[in-house]
């Protein structure tokens, strides 16, 4: 098999547990080189990992001919002047959410795609989830206006204080921001925003009358799933709990759907057992974390779903089985885009990955959403970039 030479930029936590291993992994990708400013960071992964050599200076990378795609997993305050130095060596890049912190950033890659032929993903892996891959499916044959309500909450007690200073909208809600302009394959007309700088309730109208809202932040439980959706139009509904459990109403011959976690973690017991197994199974993996759980002062107790008889399976005979895994976590279609990226600049085919115009507009999207919080208004949104 062809394999597309991989040089990291950044190898922090989310790196280190998704993108590496998935390069270690996935036969169309080889690890040449790793730049991080922290010299035991490389060190471990130069132990653990197949790759040629780790730098703390990531021009090395840039510098290096036989590097064919850069991915970029540092802070964000670093994405957009990576991005920009990254296609003028000449390389593809795959750089994680956000693009950008600011339209000036955002506009500055959007002139550096321009004039590079390297071509350009940002990490807004949602697009590739299996069960969001199946909704936009369903969708396309469903008369608008659409409704949809997405909750993204989870507790932050881990997160340096970079990120703790951070608009939550920007660097965690852009997600959901172009998850949605995926969805509907077009822009809002108008955008509002409430709350504060990390939790906030967002309301995204588009020109046909439909709306897409959003409530993110930092709120809710570790014991709670972090995300889920609901889609409703004339007589169809949806419902996704996590990425796992779709419910599927309104379509003749469509029906309820599981969908495997991670990497396919438990996958016969929770396409056997259904969503509460894993519910319960997640919480209680999360719940035997003490050390996490002191440290950022957070009491839980075991999610335990009533029944009439005994459940078919016992939460506490199961542990994770795969190594590789930092926490039992739902498919969201992290290994899938970086997949398709690599093949893409193998077979020199135009990826599906959200570009770099698409991280434009989801930074340009949270922009308006601050701006709208601020003023205490809705906002008019027409994007610069599209």
């Amino acid at each position: 098999m062809k394999q597309a030479t991989i040089g990291f930029i950044g190898a922090g936590g989310f790196i280190s547990g998704y993108h590496l291993l998935s390069a270690r992994d996935c036969g169309n990708m080889r690890i040449r080189a790793i730049a991080d400013i922290n010299e035991e960071t490389l060190k471990r992964h130069q132990q653990n990992l197949p790759l040629d050599y780790v730098t703390t200076d990531y021009h090395e990378l840039l510098k290096d001919e036989k590097i064919d795609i850069i991915i970029i997993g540092t802070k964000h305050d670093l994405h957009a002047r990576l991005i920009i130095e990254s296609l003028d060596a000449g390389k593809w890049v795959f750089c994680e959410k956000p693009m950008a912190q600011n339209n000036t950033e955002a506009l500055a890659v959007i002139e550096a795609c321009k004039r590079n032929p390297g071509k350009l993903a940002i990490g807004f892996n949602r697009r590739f989830a299996p069960a969001y891959r199946d909704l936009k499916k369903l969708i396309q044959s469903v008369k608008k206006p659409w409704y949809f309500y997405y909750r993204q909450m989870c507790p932050y007690g881990g997160k340096s204080s970079f990120y703790n200073d951070q608009p939550h909208i920007l660097y965690e809600g852009t997600h959901i921001l172009d998850l949605a302009c995926w969805l509907f394959d077009e822009l809002p007309v108008r955008v509002n925003m409430s709350g504060d700088n990390n939790n906030n309730s967002v309301n995204l109208e588009f020109s046909d009358g439909s709306q897409f809202m959003l409530m993110c932040g930092v709120l809710g439980s570790y014991a709670y799933w972090k995300e889920h959706l609901e889609f409703c139009a004339e007589n169809h509904a949806v419902n996704i709990s996590d990425m796992v459990d779709m419910r599927v109403r309104g379509w003749k011959g469509e029906y309820d759907r599981l969908f495997s976690p991670y990497l396919d973690e438990k996958k016969e017991e929770v396409l056997k057992y259904g969503f509460d197994f894993y519910d319960c199974l997640r919480s209680e993996l999360i719940y035997r974390q003490t050390d996490f759980l002191k440290q950022c002062g957070i009491e839980m107790e075991h999610v335990r779903r009533p029944g009439t008889m005994p459940l078919p399976y016992n939460i506490d005979d199961y542990d994770k089985s795969n190594p590789d895994l930092q926490i039992f976590f739902p498919d969201k279609g992290w290994r899938q885009s970086l997949v398709h990226f690599a093949d893409c600049f193998l077979n020199g085919r135009e990826p599906e990955n959200a570009s770099g115009t698409d991280g434009a507009i989801s930074t340009e999207l949270a922009m308006a959403l601050l701006d709208s919080m601020k003023k205490g208004q809705r906002t008019e949104f027409r994007s610069e970039f599209k």
